[in-house]
């Protein structure tokens, strides 16, 4: 039997966060979804617990998506990450490649495209999806 996979989704817009709780809780497998309302608490929080994926919004006050990733590499996490962002992803590609993150997606999100990234991540890295 698989182990329940553990996401972490940080956005500071309730209403994402909202969204893509639903939608990663609407998973055929199942997932623990944890959800943060800014970089800094996601950070504390990936620190503290392993997390299989961490949904992130590239754009946040104060510790934004990137800074995250950034310091998550920093102390050694390899968990994967996709970065949602409503700036466009194309300028980021090279930020992509430094930090390993798995994927970039513009908003607005189709509910089937952020289940896909997700699965897709998670099999790449425990091989099940």
């Amino acid at each position: 039997m698989v182990e329940q996979r553990q996401i972490l989704i940080a956005d500071d817009d309730p209403a994402v966060l909202f969204i893509l709780r639903a939608a990663m809780e609407g998973m055929e497998n199942g997932c623990a979804i944890v959800t943060a309302q800014s970089g800094a608490e996601a950070l504390e929080l990936v620190v503290a617990h392993p997390f299989d994926l961490v949904i992130t919004d590239v754009r946040m006050p104060g510790l934004d998506g990137i800074e995250l990733v950034e310091a998550m590499r920093a102390s050694g996490l390899t968990v994967a990450v996709i970065w949602i962002t409503g700036y466009g992803c194309y300028n980021l590609r090279a930020e992509c490649e430094r930090l390993h993150v798995y994927c970039c997606l513009d908003k607005p999100i189709r509910i089937s495209e952020i289940r896909r990234s997700a699965e897709e991540a998670l099999a790449a890295i425990t091989g099940v999806v």
